[in-house]
This record gives structure tokens, C-alpha cells and sequence, in this order.
């Protein structure tokens, strides 16, 4: 079974929402798979220089559980998107390389790289317009 792990730009939660019907109507999106906002977690403890807290989960606000938790929507804390579009391409290698490393990963920096680029664009994109950054997870 694989897990759909899409990143999204949205102007506000209720827009966001629509993402689960209508996906393509999204200009602003990264499609990716195999994770949850759990990795992404981690990702923001390894960019900040922290060890990984669970109750960094709460960070990530809910918009959408459907389908007994087939289908979820969360919005990225603003203070990680704001960091994500300020990465370097050596902070985003660093990033990658410490991230890869996780348990929950356990890849090659190369595999991920591309997923943290992605967060970066669509960061910038997010900070550029005064908009929000959306995950979403399909099972």
C-alpha cells in the first residue's frame, strides 16, 4: 500500500479543502509519496538543530480527516514554512543528508533532496503571496 504525500499553496483553510476533490484546479503543488506529516516533522526538528519532540505533531493544524484517516489534510506551521523559504542550496543538502539519516527515513540523501526542494519552492511561493502551505495524505 502506498501513501500519497502531496504539497499544496492555498490562500486559506477552506479553499485547502477543496484540494481533496479537485487537485488539479491546485497550480502551486509537488506530488510525492510515502510519508506523513510524522517525517515532516522531523525534517523541521533537523533544519531547526533540535531533537525531534512528538508533540511537535500538534504543530501541524488539521483541516480534513476523512475515510477513518485515509485521507488528511494539515496545514504547515507558518514558522516552518518561513524557514523552508529561507534554506540555502547548502542547508537544503545538509537538510537532506541529516533527514535521510532518520529512522523513519533510513534513504539516501538523493531521495529526499528533491522532496525538500519542493517544500522550498512552494514555501517561497507561500511567502511571496501571503498564502499557506498544505499536505496531503491519501492511503
Amino acid at each position: 500500500m502506498s501513501v500519497q504525500a502531496d504539497i499544496y499553496v492555498s490562500r486559506d483553510d477552506e479553499e485547502a479543502i477543496r484540494y481533496n476533490s479537485e487537485p488539479a484546479t491546485f497550480k502551486d503543488r509537488e506530488q510525492y509519496t510515502s510519508f506523513t506529516e510524522l517525517e515532516l516533522s522531523t525534517l523541521w526538528a533537523e533544519i531547526r538543530g533540535i531533537e525531534w519532540d512528538v508533540n511537535s505533531l500538534d504543530e501541524f493544524h488539521t483541516l480534513l480527516v476523512q475515510d477513518g484517516g485515509e485521507r488528511i489534510i494539515k496545514r504547515l506551521p507558518k514558522s516552518m514554512t518561513v524557514e523552508l523559504a529561507r534554506l540555502t542550496p547548502e542547508q537544503i543538502s545538509a537538510a537532506a543528508t541529516k533527514w535521510a539519516a532518520t529512522d523513519e527515513l533510513a534513504c539516501e540523501a538523493a531521495d529526499v533532496q528533491p522532496i525538500i526542494e519542493g517544500l522550498v519552492r512552494l514555501s517561497k511561493v507561500a511567502s511571496e503571496t501571503s498564502r499557506n502551505v498544505y499536505f496531503w495524505n491519501c492511503v
